[in-house]
């Protein structure tokens, strides 16, 4: 599954923003996609979140945070190779100077040294490149295990999997480098997400509406580079009608009754004055 985003659409969500985007985003083969969905959740439940939780219980914290890293570092290429197709000279730069430094300083990418000399990480793919020159992002589309994409993204990754020379080198182990790989990225990204993905199932009134709202909002910020605010995106959960389930979220199609106006002041009589 696209865990990255999926984690990211379940650990930040502003609500004007969801609900503006949930009236716009197209979604014509909802009912494929509601059937994805739901096999994907089966999937999940009883396939990838067992095995997930399974890994988390005899990993510690360090060792997880270290597979990240290395993952990240060996999709530097398809970072690398968008940034330039999307005219970031100073993106691309940071991307090459990054996978040159966590390479070797950072131990094969195991320790994100690069961020210590102010180099943050981002990732870029094709989808993104394809949005930043203007192709509209298509329908919405729930892959099968993959989840949430559009058609922009979906082809998009069709083309970051010819980026990666990772994908078609040859060399001792090619294989099993290649499926060791898969398996981690799977592995790793689940687990980050267990308590996120619970979350939402226990709170979301419909997950899929919320999956496919935050999903949309998010691509479009990373197209920007992060310029969209997506800080104070809600929590994954429908905003209820009642604004006063939550003291801190207020439902934007209620607008709150005004307080009712205080009475005038009634005058008093002045006191008669003796003669």
């Amino acid at each position: 599954m696209r865990m990255h985003w999926i984690v990211a659409a379940l650990t930040v969500g502003v609500v004007g923003e969801a609900h503006a985007q949930q009236a716009t985003t197209r979604d014509p083969f909802e009912p494929f996609n509601r059937a994805m969905f739901s096999f994907n959740e089966v999937v999940d439940r009883y396939a990838l979140e067992p095995i997930a939780k399974g890994y988390r219980a005899i990993t510690p914290d360090e060792f997880r945070e270290g597979v990240g890293n290395v993952l990240h570092n060996l999709r530097a290429p398809v970072t690398f190779a968008n940034d330039v197709l999307q005219a970031e000279p100073k993106r691309a730069g940071a991307t090459f100077a990054r996978f040159g430094i966590n390479t070797t300083l950072g131990v094969a990418g195991i320790f994100d040294v690069a961020s210590t000399f102010g180099l943050q990480k981002h990732s870029e793919d094709f989808g993104q490149t394809l949005g930043v020159w203007g192709v509209p992002s298509g329908p919405y589309l729930v892959l099968p295990i993959l989840g949430p994409s559009t058609i922009r993204d979906s082809s998009g990754a069709l083309v970051d999997i010819a980026l990666n020379p990772i994908n078609y080198a040859e060399f001792d182990g090619a294989d099993t480098f290649r499926a060791t790989r898969t398996t981690l990225s799977v592995l790793n990204g689940r687990a980050a997400a267990i308590d996120a993905i619970q979350s939402m199932r226990d709170t979301s009134i419909d997950p899929y509406v919320s999956i496919r709202t935050t999903y949309v909002i998010l691509r479009e910020s990373a197209i920007r580079n992060g310029q969209t605010n997506v800080q104070d995106l809600p929590e994954f959960e429908e905003i209820p009608p009642e604004a006063g389930t939550d003291p801190g979220v207020q439902s934007l199609s209620e607008t709150p009754p005004a307080e009712p106006a205080a009475p005038p002041p009634v005058a008093t009589p002045a006191p008669p004055t003796t003669p």
